[in-house]
């Protein structure tokens, strides 16, 4: 449970780099573990979004890419997604 409160601690802090590697790093470990997968497609959004913010366009594509393959049957998860990538075409 440590794990993740520190998962949850980078990303409220917008330390998404980190929060992406620790996420990462438990899929690796814990692989059949569908928690680990929602939660590191959450932090593949979250980075995304950040990333359309900082008008790092293509990479934000990129995340928002990966978090739908990593948790692709999360119905909210897609909807945000969903929502991210309509601002990315009305930025582009």
């Amino acid at each position: 449970w440590k794990t993740y409160e520190q998962l949850q601690r980078f990303l409220k802090e917008r330390r998404f780099p980190q929060a992406i590697a620790l996420a990462e790093a438990l899929a690796v470990r814990l692989s059949t573990d569908t928690e680990v997968s929602q939660w590191q497609a959450v932090a593949y959004q979250i980075w995304g979004r950040a990333l359309i913010s900082e008008n790092q366009l293509l990479k934000a594509r990129i995340y928002l890419k990966k978090a739908l393959k990593t948790d692709p049957n999360n119905k909210a998860l897609s909807m945000e997604v969903q929502r991210d990538f309509e601002k990315l075409e009305q930025l582009y």
